[in-house]
């Protein structure tokens, strides 16, 4: 989603006024509600597919491990409530910007060590950035959302979500996983930006085996896919990228 906004322009010397798309950002209230406790918190995103981002939400913060663990889920204009069986422990309860669950907060539950014998072409990977870039409708709108897709071993693009926000993208993607009752095992995610710690994170929970990025990963980042088993590729743009861990899985 865009609004279109008032601006003015300088461009090649020359100034002028008119109108140009935005990127929209509002706020979701996303509802926990257990047995016997419950827990409310904001998260700032481009509206749509709010059950799946509340649901990608609650998985990649062990709320619940798969709809079993869900009773009901209710959505409403920027809310949207999750019924869960058992209590509601959240890691933190402070409002949340683009989804960042961790952020600041050194309770960090790690993923379990994915395991895969998956293996992809290099000239594979090299093609799935501009994939994803034609098919990001709402940044050629706008030029001001990130993206996360999941593609085949093969390269066909399976699914793809925009947001505002880069872990807000990831959560839709995984909320629609688990909504399906699937997951990540045997695919690859590709996200438009970079990649820090918590992307690594959502992907290793709901079984990514590879993460490709257009830009760069950071440090911790790079240390969680080393130790969880998760091949990390970064700057994969313009005919060259580059292998933080697990390079077995390439075939160059």
């Amino acid at each position: 989603m865009s609004q279109r906004v008032r601006v003015v322009k300088f461009w090649e010397g020359k100034v002028s006024e008119e109108e140009d798309e935005v990127a929209l950002e509002e706020p979701l209230l996303i509802n926990i509600v257990g047995d016997n406790s419950s827990k409310s918190i904001y998260v700032m995103r481009t509206p749509g597919d709010d059950e799946y981002l509340a649901l990608g939400f609650a998985y990649t913060n062990g709320l619940i491990r798969s709809l079993d663990n869900l009773r009901e889920v209710s959505v409403g204009e920027g809310e949207v409530t999750l019924h869960i069986r058992g209590d509601v422990v959240l890691r933190r309860e402070l409002p949340l910007l683009s989804s960042c669950g961790i952020c600041g907060d050194p309770r960090i539950v790690l993923p379990s060590t994915v395991g895969s014998e998956f293996r992809v072409g290099v000239e594979t990977l090299l093609k799935l950035p501009s994939l994803l870039i034609s098919r990001q409708r709402l940044f050629s709108e706008t030029g001001g959302l990130h993206a996360a897709a999941a593609f085949s071993v093969t390269g066909e693009l399976l699914d793809l979500y925009e947001d505002v926000g880069r872990h807000n993208a990831v959560d839709k993607l995984v909320g629609k996983l688990v909504k399906s009752g699937g997951d990540g095992r045997g695919l690859i995610l590709q996200v438009s930006g970079r990649v820090g710690f918590e992307i690594v994170q959502k992907a290793s929970v709901i079984g990514f085996p590879l993460i490709s990025a257009i830009s760069a990963p950071s440090s911790s980042a790079v240390k969680l896919s080393q130790e969880t088993g998760v091949t990390l590729v970064g700057f994969s743009r313009k005919g060259r990228l580059n292998v933080y861990s697990h390079p077995e899985r390439l075939i160059f």
